[in-house]
Parts: structure tokens; sequence; C-alpha cells
């Protein structure tokens, strides 16, 4: 490629529509001779919409001009011989390379997701599943899953035009559009997608314009049974301020959580990652575990705890074979050590009842209904836990219940976390939401 049109394409991505950039600008091939940039269009269709916009042909001189007065510009049309050698790199947005079903670590809590997005990405246009959404709290790997799909639908598929964009990416596309009265260049581009992956759809809420935008979009590749995957914090419905049509569409496809990573796979992708050529670390399986004993929250900051070990070791000039648990506290530091977490007791019933569907009123109650129950044995068991209460104490904030009642419901969780899986995820999943670790 000519070097000066490499810068122009830079200073044209900043002053143009993103849209128009992508779709007309930066596919066009560039050669240099006797001072004049010679600009061929992959098709004559495509010349024919740069003649006809004059602005846009404008901007391109002028963009050349500012790189070197003495270029001339002519445009044209690529050789039918390298249209078709070149037809296929275009085709898609680039995906992070590391995002692949190959290093993915399985387990309860991304299995069903992992094995929808596999069969989505192998049956693109055929799906029964569209819109695919995998919503879940930060860090689970929603972003991972829904690229790894791009990554085989690609492979299986090189012709197909995936594009991948982050939610707020996409607004900035709108507001620029809107600006510079390109916005249909904006949807076309969009609309031609086979695959489209957008990140963090619930930050649409509350923007109008983007919501009617995105709606039409929308709409068009439904219709005309293009793939959509998207990635979401909550389930759709509960989005405050998205529009019901989008609710109402979101909610008509395949909708799948992500919960956090139990120990044993938290451990496994400690192991998977520690074999990344960039960290290299001899794990043992003993060590990968007694580090997801402690970090329990999501995988991003299990990444973050491998690479402050890496830094811990590669400084310190320990022997990576020599990566004992002692080496790991004294490079975890806090993460490591138990931290002193102050909880009060109405901020467990809250939580409890919010995460089971019900009321603070209904916890402390008489109620024998078995899911009342359940949820008061759980938050008893968390009490006794997490606060520093005594049993009668603990029973006192539950309806004046004995302190034998309150050991019962703790023995009884405790045998349920070694044989319920369930239970044992529940549990988890309440801690990470009342520690905020």
């Amino acid at each position: 490629m000519s070097q000066s049109w490499e810068k122009c394409l830079a200073s044209l991505k900043d002053s143009l529509p993103i849209g128009e950039y992508s779709v007309w600008v930066k596919p066009l091939k560039a050669s240099e001779r006797n001072e004049t940039l010679y600009l061929n269009a992959p098709s004559a269709s495509a010349l024919k919409y740069i003649n006809k916009h004059k602005s846009l042909e404008a901007a391109i001189v002028l963009a050349v001009s500012e790189c070197d007065q003495k270029l001339k510009v002519r445009f044209g049309v690529v050789e039918s011989s390298k249209k078709a050698a070149n037809t296929h790199k275009h085709h898609t947005t680039p995906l992070f390379p590391e995002y692949t079903f190959d290093n993915l670590v399985l387990g309860s809590a991304n299995q069903v997701a992992a094995l929808a997005s596999r069969q989505i990405a192998e049956k693109i246009g055929s799906s029964p599943y569209n819109p695919f959404i995998i919503y879940g709290e930060s860090g689970l790997g929603k972003t991972h899953l829904m690229q790894a799909a791009g990554h085989l639908a690609l492979k299986k598929t090189p012709s197909l035009k995936i594009i991948y964009v982050p939610l707020m990416d996409f607004v900035r596309n709108i507001t620029t559009s809107l600006r510079h009265n390109t916005i249909e260049n904006v949807k076309l581009f969009y609309q031609s997608a086979d695959l489209l992956l957008v990140d963090d759809i619930h930050l649409i809420a509350g923007k109008d314009k983007s919501q009617e935008e995105f709606f039409h979009i929308f709409n068009f590749l439904f219709s005309t049974k293009k793939q959509i995957i998207f990635t979401c914090d909550q389930p759709p419905k509960n989005i405050k301020d998205l529009e019901n049509r989008l609710k109402t569409r979101f909610s008509q496809g395949l909708n799948l959580q992500l919960s956090p990573p139990e120990l044993e796979m938290r451990a496994a992708i400690l192991l998977k990652k520690s074999q990344n050529p960039q960290i290299s670390l001899n794990l043992s399986e003993d060590v990968a575990l007694f580090i997801a004993s402690h970090v329990i929250s999501n995988v991003r900051d299990l990444e973050g705890a491998l690479l402050k070990l890496k830094a811990f070791v590669d400084f310190s000039q320990i022997d990576h074979s020599l990566i004992t648990k002692d080496v790991v506290e004294g490079a975890l530091g806090d993460l490591i050590r138990p931290k002193k977490l102050f909880i009060e007791i109405n901020e467990v019933q809250k939580t409890v009842s919010k995460y089971y569907g019900i009321t603070v009123s209904d916890l402390v109650s008489n109620s024998r209904k078995q899911h009342l129950v359940k949820a008061r044995q759980m938050a008893i068991y968390l009490c006794h836990e997490l606060t520093s209460l005594s049993l009668a104490k603990i029973g006192q904030n539950f309806g004046n219940r004995d302190h034998s009642t309150v050991l019962y419901s703790c023995e009884k969780l405790k045998g349920l976390i070694s044989t319920n899986e369930e239970i044992k995820n529940d549990i988890e999943n309440i801690k990470i939401k009342i520690t905020n670790l």
C-alpha cells in the first residue's frame, strides 16, 4: 500500500463517519506513479457511489492534498483478477485472537452457553437461536464466548462478514453520522453483516436515537436471517429505560446466563492461563486450587492475580518450579490473607431475599413453604459465616428463633454444600454480592 495513502486513511478515519469510512474508503486500493495517487474501488458500483457523493470525493482529495500537495488523485476500479484475489479481506472487523473455543475452560458456569455459541457458529443463517444473548456480571467471559463464535463461524465460512462492536462505539458512530447527515451509510454498514456481535447492549438504555436506529438495523438483520449475538449484564427484560419493542425482540431469542466459576473451574482457568507463553508459570494443581479458593469473583480477577504472581516471581528471581503456597501468599498479599469484613445482618437478609425473589418479611416469618425454608436456612448460615453475631443473636433477628434452630440450619447447609452443586453455587453467588469481592 502507498505510504501516503496510509497517512490519508488515518486522517479520513477520524474525519468521516465509521460507516462511510469502512464501506467506501477503506476498501480502496492505492498505488503511486509519477506524482499521481491511483485509488481503485473494488467494484463499479462503489466507484459510482464515490463519484455521485461529491462531499466524500472532496474529503478524500483534501486528505491527499494535506498529506502531499504534489499528488494528484485518480479514481478507478480494481482489475477483476485482483478483485477476485482480495474478495474476503474486508469481510470482518478484527476479533481478539485469543478469544477462541480452544482457549476456553468449560465448567458448569458456562457449559450451556458455550455449547449454544458453538452450535450457532456452525449454523449461521439457520440457527433457531436468534438473537442470542449472553448475560451475567462483569469478568465472567461473555465477550470471550461471543468472539469464539465469531472465530469458529469465520473458520467454517471464510466469506462471512462479521462485525464486532462495543455498544458505546455504536453510539459514537450514530452521533457522528447525525452530525454529518450520513445515518443511512452507518445503517448500511451494520446491515451488511452476516453475523453482528455487540458487546454490552444494556448501555443502549436511555439513548433514544441510538435505540431507534438499532431497532431498524436489528429488524433488517433478523428478517434477512442474519445472526445476532449480544452480551449484557442482566436479562434484557430487566434493563431500565430500554424501549419495550427492543425488550420484546431481545427476549424472543435465546438468553443464557453465565455464573461465577466454581472452585475447580477457577483452578482450571489458572492452570490453562499459566501455560500461555506470555505468562509461562509452572503452577501445581494444589497451588492453583489455593489461589482459586481465595479469588472467587470472576475470570478477570483470576487473570490479575496470575499477572501479579508472575511479576513477583520474575522480579524476585524465584525458580518457576518452586512456586509454593508461601510464595503465593507473599505475591498476592491481601488477596490471600483473610479480609476483615464488617457485615450487618440486615445486609445478608436483604441480599438473600432479593436473590430468591422474596421479601425480608417472608424470610423471617414462620412460614414452612419449601422455598422460604430454603432461603431462610441459607440466610441464617451466611449470617453465621459472615458476621460475628452469636447463634442466639442471629435467632433473634429471624423471628426470635432459639439458638438450636440456628445451629440446625447451619449444619443442614454445611451438609448440602458438599452434596448439592446448586446450593454450593448459590452460596458463592450470594457471598460475592454481599462482600463485593
